[in-house]
């Protein structure tokens, strides 16, 4: 199967081939033999520099980011990819592509959730030291209907700000790896049975140094890193796909997608 890996950010096509061969070395290991990952990013957006990742807490950057991410998830389809998992804890435009692509469309983070509560009765949860992120993924915690299974103040930030940390990483990903485990134990010590990594870039962190789990007072706990949980449920959903027919997702209620006469009307209608 073809799994693309949707980066939430405008990358020039001459790049593709070289993130595609970073994530089957670096997921290789995870996903089955025959699964190919390839990467693409959006057709349009502006640059993602540190300073300005407060972009992301916008609600008009995210408006057209959806935008973006439906149009990259089209063209994906068109390619002839099995299933599509975008690369943001943010899970933007997954909802909405789902409701006019045919393939399966997974974020990281609902993925990521619901495996994390498998692993433990209560979890916490690291995130980037950015404007508004705790509160966000506490809103996506609760969106999910999990609230109960966080620690009580369970979503924690890097003691570090993510405009320094995310330069110093490309080069010592060890640093903010260190850092991420001094938080994660203080978490287990206050009640959490396993640790979730709420965030692409810091789970690609942990993924790239191989910090998987800590041990704490001599018990083994889980840390969960968001985009290998992602690549194994899609790989799984097609799995069950084909085996016993079962829609990803469910059409029902506001589920249904457009037919291709529908799409092109309001694709047409809104200039697209």
């Amino acid at each position: 199967m073809r799994i693309c890996i949707i980066t939430v950010a405008p990358v020039p096509a001459q790049h593709n081939e070289a993130m595609s061969r970073d994530f089957q070395q670096r997921y290789g290991t995870v996903i089955r033999g025959d699964t190919e990952l390839v990467a693409r990013g959006l057709a349009a957006g502006p640059a993602i520099l540190p300073e300005n990742l407060h972009d992301y807490r916008n609600h008009y950057y995210a408006m057209l980011l959806v935008h973006a991410v439906v149009q990259a998830v089209l063209a994906a389809e068109q390619e002839g990819f099995d299933a599509v998992v975008v690369n943001c804890y943010d899970d933007p435009g997954v909802k909405e592509a789902r409701a006019v692509v045919k393939i399966p469309v997974f974020g990281i983070c609902e993925p990521s959730l619901h495996f994390t509560c498998q692993l433990g009765r209560y979890f916490g949860a690291l995130v980037p030291d950015m404007p508004g992120q705790v509160g966000y993924v506490n809103e996506q915690i609760r969106d999910h209907g999990l609230a109960a299974r966080l620690l009580s103040n369970g979503v924690r930030k890097e003691s570090k700000p993510y405009v320094d940390s995310q330069p110093e990483s490309d080069k010592k990903p060890e640093a903010m790896a260190g850092r991420l485990q001094v938080e994660a134990e203080q978490l287990v010590r206050d009640g959490a049975d396993v640790i979730l990594v709420a965030c692409g870039g810091l789970g690609a962190v942990c993924d790239r140094v191989g910090l998987h789990h800590i041990t704490v007072d001599g018990q083994r706990v889980p840390m969960v890193t968001p985009l290998p949980v992602a690549l194994k449920h899609a790989e799984m959903m097609l799995d069950l796909q084909k085996a016993h027919g079962i829609p990803v997702p469910s059409e029902a209620q506001d589920g249904f997608r457009l037919s291709d006469e529908d799409k092109v009307r309001i694709q047409q209608g809104f200039g697209v």
